[in-house]
């Protein structure tokens, strides 16, 4: 298991190095000038010639690729440079937005996950029947409803009608912000793990060992939570490690509707403002972000299946 996790964390490492290249190159291949972008077409030359000095655009790509290296050697990520008077690190910035997106992430996932395993497992236990139907429609209603729509209805019902929760505007901290957020995100979320976690399970049901565990005289409790379950939920950890991983890097839409300064707002504006600099820090922080998740499931993997610590 040791060996496996070393080998997938420096292919993980490869892919990362791959994918900043890649992002490095494909930024400086957009059409048009960042400068006249963030200063217009009618700045001062000076102001303009400072500003492309300052995001080394007057340097060859080689240079400039160097240049973005050693900003990620010491941690810098390198400085923006639209504001001159107030210079920030580009890991400055990252680390005021990952907070807010790892906070979300995480909520979302864990309404998600409240809500699938349970409609997962009993439509599992009772397929054909109207309580099968039932969670089928329920998952299909999550996914199938818009996040542009969804969004806006929560607030709608529950901020400004019942008042039951803050809004955008409130900028209230804790859980109680988190709530309508994390709804929105993970409804759509549970429809896929709900789905998964019910053709999972109706594999393992069927297998020798839940028949010789019923045989046993073990509770049906007992059979399908401590048997058959757990082996049931390594497909579904795939599942939802992959869209974790989609979430820190950042919900774009959900971040607008509930004013939420998130990574992936933080990646929009760098790219509409053409920053490379920030655009290239935030899709390397992706990166290791996916690297780390995937090590994080790989790990899941043995505590959901002790087997797969032998292999």
């Amino acid at each position: 298991m040791r060996t496996f996790l070393l080998r997938r964390l420096g292919t993980s490492l490869l892919a990362v190095v791959g994918v900043s290249v890649l992002v490095f190159l494909l930024v400086h291949l957009i059409p048009g000038d960042p400068v006249d972008n963030m200063l217009g077409e009618g700045a001062d030359p000076r102001d303009k010639a400072a500003l492309r000095a300052c995001m080394d655009l007057d340097q060859t790509l080689p240079v400039q690729f160097a240049r973005f290296a050693g900003h990620v050697a010491d941690g810098t990520l390198g400085v923006t440079c639209h504001d001159p008077l107030h210079p920030r690190t580009v890991a400055s910035l990252i680390g005021e937005a990952l907070p807010e997106t790892v906070a979300l992430a995480a909520a979302a996932m864990l309404v998600a996950l409240l809500l699938a395993i349970p409609l997962g497992v009993a439509a599992a236990l009772r397929p054909g029947t109207g309580l099968d139907a039932a969670a089928t429609a329920f998952s299909l209603a999550g996914i199938s409803m818009p996040s542009m729509w969804l969004g806006p209805l929560l607030l709608v019902i529950f901020y400004i009608h019942l008042r039951w929760l803050p809004g955008p505007a409130d900028d209230a901290p804790g859980l109680a912000g988190l709530v309508l957020p994390a709804v929105m995100l993970g409804t759509h979320l549970m429809a896929m793990l709900a789905r998964m976690t019910r053709s999972s399970l109706l594999e393992v049901v069927g297998e020798d060992y839940i028949r010789t565990a019923r045989a046993k005289g073990l509770g049906e409790g007992v059979v399908i939570t401590k048997h058959a379950l757990r082996n049931a939920l390594v497909p579904v950890i795939t599942v939802a490690g992959i869209q974790f991983g989609s979430l820190l890097a950042g919900a774009v839409v959900t971040e607008k509707v509930f004013a939420r300064a998130g990574l992936g707002t933080l990646l929009l504006d760098a790219i509409a403002q053409r920053d490379y600099r920030v655009v290239q820090g935030c899709t390397l922080v992706t990166a290791l972000t996916y690297v780390l998740v995937n090590l994080l499931v790989d790990l899941a993997y043995g505590l959901a299946d002790p087997r797969i610590r032998l292999k």
